[in-house]
């Protein structure tokens, strides 16, 4: 029985002991694949290394206090560095390692993890420039506050060269390309810059004026700005876009920068021949390996928009992850950074006649009564208008008082809190469609001011700068193309030049499509001739039997006319005497008042007005511009012309140059557009669920 009874119990002990251990192995299990779930999670945290770093600080604080009372060997901290920098290097490579997957989600999150590593040392900047590839480089260079130090350095292959050199090599360079491409403008140009009295070689004509033009150009030492010129025009025509960076011109262009990085012009042409370069994404590689990758990326944060826009540009076009590609006619506004949400919306900013991006959006200034239609000029670059010296002393910015703090200061019996703000450029004159907004909160209006210390800035471009800051889910693109007053203007012979408004409008339609364009909901904001263009190209989507391109007008939420002449202008009438003097070109001569071309197509755009949701808020002047070059005033679009008859209509008392130049961001016609953009977010918004928008 004893026996029996001990075998009875060490049979349970036995079972119980199973069970325990059985159970301990389900619950170490669990807990490691609970804890390898949560170290996959969590791959890319960085707090064990920023504490490692934080507790190296800390002994050397105390090892640099103590070191005079007590010397203690240094092995010990050395041995925790070499670990610190050993699981910094481990950290490096799993991003670079995952930066390389085949899911964007994941190259994507493991590069925007490596462009907020600010506890790198320099041999850690130096080893990922090596190792990181060209397409990560660009995404990299996308990412906003990236340092520097994460892309390659450029090569020194021209630093021993003295400027004679330099000019001799890029001429050399200019006559490898002519060859090569048998471009006709490229010829003219050595031709009359590059001619010795020795030298008769790659001469186009026989002008006897080329030998003096050259000498004169040396002596003014333009030859660089001038070449520069040369083959911005060489590689805005597409086909050409890849000759210089296949003929190995890139290092060449990169010492230029070197050696005039001061000169504002140069920068600005080099940014400007990159961008052209970028429509041919082939060309990544060369970008990468030459150093241009971090001068672009640097770019982007430059103050002037001449710089920043195209070198978004040109990122955003070798990006082999973005699908949409912006030809040299087109630029992204916003964002200017790669962006970390979905844009819900497209707003398409279109000039007219002689504008441009860079002036028909800029704000209004006080001086801008003094500029023409001929003649115009852009703002000078904002270190132009810099006090030459600074040798005085600035006095101190005295704190600016608040429209509400002023109210109190001068009366106590009012009730300020209820009380609004008037906008500016408040319109003279609307039909009974009008909605506003007219004023606003004067709280909401102190505080903007006060919180924004940059709000005096003058801007030159309001859509960058002011839409992107207050519509955060919208991509902006500028429009930009090259118009003429008189068909005398001379022409590249190489390139077919789009005149009328149906060849335009096609023309544009198809950078539109890709750029991905037609997928989102569509608001357009035109001006003058720019509405026209507009009006026929969803004209035309509507009309076509291509989905992808109608999807442009069934898409269209919004059109902003700012003085557009829906039925042509008194201006273009000229008499047969002045049309053969001035030769007007196909734009003017479309812009004929009564033109049918233009009331079949208004005609037409009425009734899309009526089968599609559309809003349509138009802006006519009532003042009249002045036209520098005939010396008198003259009313461009009058009331009948501009008013497209739907939607809302207004009057404002500015000129046809001014009145797409909102005084402040609390002018009408500012507010207005912004007002139109938040209702369509907010409708956007409740459709969220159901329509899901492509990410750009």
């Amino acid at each position: 029985m004893p026996l029996k009874t001990t075998w009875k119990e060490h049979r349970i002990f036995m079972k119980y002991s199973t069970l325990a251990l059985i159970g301990s192995s389900v619950g170490w299990f669990y807990y490691q694949v609970k804890h390898t779930k949560h170290v996959l999670e969590n791959a890319f945290d960085t707090s064990v290394i920023r504490s490692l770093d934080h507790c190296i600080l800390k002994e050397d604080a105390f090892e640099e206090e103590t070191l005079e009372i007590e010397p203690t060997p240094s092995n010990k901290n050395g041995f925790t560095r070499w670990a610190i920098d050993s699981v910094k290097f481990a950290y490096i490579r799993r991003l670079l390692s995952v930066a390389k997957d085949n899911n964007q989600y994941y190259r994507t999150k493991a590069l925007g993890k490596l462009a907020k590593a600010n506890y790198l040392d320099n041999w850690h900047y130096a080893l990922i420039a090596n190792m990181i590839d060209s397409q990560s480089a660009v995404t990299l260079a996308r990412t906003k506050n990236v340092d520097r130090r994460f892309f390659l350095e450029p090569p020194y292959r021209y630093h021993n060269y003295n400027k004679d050199q330099l000019i001799n090599e890029m001429r050399e360079f200019l006559i490898t390309l002519y060859d090569k491409s048998q471009h006709p403008c490229i010829g003219y140009f050595l031709s009359k810059a590059f001619v010795f009295d020795h030298d008769c070689s790659h001469i186009v004509d026989n002008d006897s004026s080329a030998l003096e033009l050259s000498k004169f150009i040396q002596s003014e030492k333009e030859i660089i700005p001038m070449c520069l010129e040369s083959l911005l025009h060489h590689c805005s025509i597409e086909r050409y876009s890849s000759d210089i960076a296949n003929l190995n011109g890139l290092p060449l262009l990169m010492e230029i920068y070197k050696r005039y990085s001061d000169n504002i012009y140069v920068t600005i042409k080099l940014c400007q021949i990159l961008s052209y370069m970028s429509f041919n994404k082939q060309l990544l590689e060369y970008f990468h390996i030459s150093g241009w990758i971090g001068v672009l990326s640097e770019w982007c944060n430059h103050e002037d928009i001449h710089v920043s826009i195209p070198a978004a540009r040109a990122l955003a076009n070798l990006d082999q992850n973005n699908t949409a590609q912006y030809s040299s006619n087109l630029y992204v506004l916003h964002p200017i950074h790669l962006p970390n949400r979905n844009q819900e919306i497209d707003v398409i900013f279109v000039h007219g006649l002689l504008g441009g991006v860079f002036f028909t959006w800029r704000q209004r200034s006080k001086d801008d009564n003094l500029v023409g239609l001929i003649g115009k000029g852009e703002r000078k670059p904002k270190e132009s208008i810099l006090p030459e010296t600074e040798s005085k002393p600035v006095p101190a910015k005295k704190k600016r008082k608040t429209t509400k703090e002023f109210l109190k200061d001068i009366t106590d019996k009012i009730t300020i809190d209820s009380y609004e703000v008037v906008l500016n450029d408040i319109p003279s004159n609307a039909n009974k469609e009008c909605s506003g907004p007219f004023t606003c909160p004067l709280d909401a209006y102190d505080c903007q001011v006060s919180s924004n210390d940059n709000y005096e800035e003058f801007t030159y471009c309001w859509p960058k700068d002011w839409l992107g800051n207050d519509c955060k889910n919208i991509r902006i693109i500028g429009v930009n193309y090259d118009t003429n007053l008189s068909m005398w203007t001379p022409l590249c012979p190489t390139e077919k030049e789009k005149f009328t408004l149906n060849e335009r409008s096609d023309n544009l339609a198809q950078m539109l499509l890709k750029c991905d364009i037609g997928h989102r909901p569509i608001v357009w904001v035109t001006h003058s001739m720019g509405g026209l263009i507009v009006k026929n190209i969803l004209c035309k989507a509507y009309e076509s039997e291509n989905s992808v391109l109608k999807n442009i007008c069934l898409n269209t939420k919004g059109v902003i006319f700012y003085s557009t002449p829906h039925r042509g202008s008194k201006l273009a009438n000229l008499s047969n005497a002045v049309s053969l003097v001035l030769w007007p070109s196909v734009e003017v001569q479309e812009l004929r008042e009564d033109c049918p071309k233009l009331t079949a197509i208004h005609e037409k755009f009425l009734k899309i007005a009526q089968e599609i949701p559309l809003k349509v808020v138009t802006f006519v002047e009532t003042k009249s511009t002045v036209v520098s070059a005939m010396k008198f005033n003259f009313l461009l679009v009058e009331r009948n012309s501009g008013n497209t008859g739907i939607g809302e209509y207004f009057e404002i008392p500015l000129d046809h140059l001014g009145i797409c130049k909102p005084g402040t961001k609390f002018s009408f016609l500012y507010q207005k557009v912004l007002h139109l953009l938040k209702e369509l977010e907010s409708d956007v918004s409740v459709k969220a669920e159901t329509n899901k928008y492509p990410p750009w």
